[in-house]
């Protein structure tokens, strides 16, 4: 699979609410994988360059990742 950039910084998405950033990345034809850290922050390791995932605490992102 190829990735390919989002639209926007990732970086932009730090510290704003998770469903916003949901719809922004779901928008730009991304999936979307919500990791709560407060309840369950495992992930799979398996690549793929079309999801972000969102490390969020209390409706919050945290950090987000391509891939």
């Amino acid at each position: 699979m190829q990735r390919r950039q989002p639209s926007f910084d990732l970086a932009e998405l730090v510290g704003r609410k998770t469903e916003d950033v949901r719809e922004r990345c779901a928008r730009d034809g991304f999936q979307v994988q919500v990791i709560d850290l407060d309840r369950h922050p495992w992930v799979t390791l398996e690549l793929n360059p079309h999801r972000i995932r969102l490390s969020t605490r209390r409706g919050v992102v945290e950090e987000c990742h391509q891939g």
